[in-house]
């Protein structure tokens, strides 16, 4: 990575990227495209963090939410499911769930950093996107 100036077209891409689930990047990486105008490292990191970060929890909600249906045709394993379902989607903190709080949480991580012109890091989410933004 090269350390050059971040401008302020790249933070706000970035956090309206961030804001509408890699919707707004992937419309400024075709406007770029069709303009044949270079996209910088720092805005092309987050919009394809953004969107890898929104597909992942798609595939992941949708995955959970088909096991627990299944596991709920299951005798005794149905009531266990039920908890376990009931405790993450209970209201806890301003009306939020666990797993709402823990996206919303890394949603405004992501979007602090990328206004204030860092690269928001997480997990080993960062390492698979760091390969695919060079």
């Amino acid at each position: 990575m090269q350390k050059t100036a971040i401008g302020i077209f790249d933070r706000i891409a970035s956090v309206l990227s961030y804001l509408t689930a890699g919707w707004f990047g992937m419309i400024i990486c075709v406007i770029m495209y069709f303009r044949k105008k270079n996209i910088s490292h720092f805005l092309r990191y987050n919009i394809f963090q953004s969107i890898f970060i929104s597909l992942l929890y798609f595939v992941l909600a949708f995955g959970l939410d088909l096991i627990c249906k299944f596991l709920s045709y299951i005798p005794f394993i149905n009531y266990i499911v039920a908890q376990i379902s009931f405790m993450l989607n209970r209201p806890m903190l301003f009306n939020f769930s666990i797993i709402q709080t823990f996206v919303t949480g890394l949603v405004f991580y992501m979007i602090l950093l990328s206004a204030v012109g860092k690269y928001p890091r997480v997990y080993w989410v960062s390492k698979i996107i760091d390969h695919a933004a060079r």
